[in-house]
C-alpha cells in the first residue's frame, strides 16, 4: 500500500497525468465544437483549412529550421539568446520571401494546389509562418 501510494504521489507521475490531462483536454474541445461548426461551415471551408493549415505548417517548420529545440542545449545563456535570435531572423527572412514568392506568383500556386478560394488565404501563410 505504502508502494502504491509513493508511486502516485512522484514527480513522474503527477507530470504525466498533467501531460495526459492537457492532451485530453486540447482533443476534446474541438470534437465538442464540432457540431456548431459543422453547422456554422461547409466542408469546403473545412478543406481551405485543411490546406492552408498543411502549407503553413510545413513553411513554418522550414522557417524555422528547427531551431528552437537548440535553444535549450548551450550551457550559456548568452549562446541561447544567440540562437533565439538566429531563430528570429531566420524565421523573418523567410516569411518576407514568402511574402514576395505569393504575391508574385499566388495566381499559380492557387492552381497547382487545384483550388482558386485558397488563393486569398496564401497572402496569411507568411504571417503564420511568422507566428509558428
Amino acid at each position: 500500500m505504502n508502494l502504491f501510494n509513493s508511486f502516485f504521489k512522484s514527480d513522474f507521475t503527477r507530470n504525466v497525468v498533467t501531460l495526459m490531462t492537457g492532451t485530453t483536454i486540447a482533443q476534446a474541445i474541438p470534437l465538442a465544437i464540432s457540431p456548431i461548426l459543422t453547422r456554422i461551415y461547409s466542408p469546403e471551408d473545412f478543406g481551405i483549412l485543411g490546406l492552408f493549415l498543411a502549407i503553413s505548417t510545413i513553411t513554418g517548420t522550414i522557417a524555422t529550421g528547427r531551431y528552437e529545440q537548440a535553444i535549450l542545449l548551450p550551457e550559456q545563456k548568452k549562446n541561447a539568446l544567440g540562437i533565439v535570435k538566429l531563430c528570429f531572423i531566420i524565421t523573418i527572412l523567410i516569411s518576407l520571401l514568402l511574402l514576395v514568392i505569393i504575391i508574385i506568383f499566388s495566381h499559380y500556386l492557387a492552381e497547382l494546389l487545384g483550388n482558386q478560394e485558397i488563393r486569398i488565404w496564401l497572402f496569411f501563410v507568411p504571417l503564420a509562418t511568422l507566428a509558428l
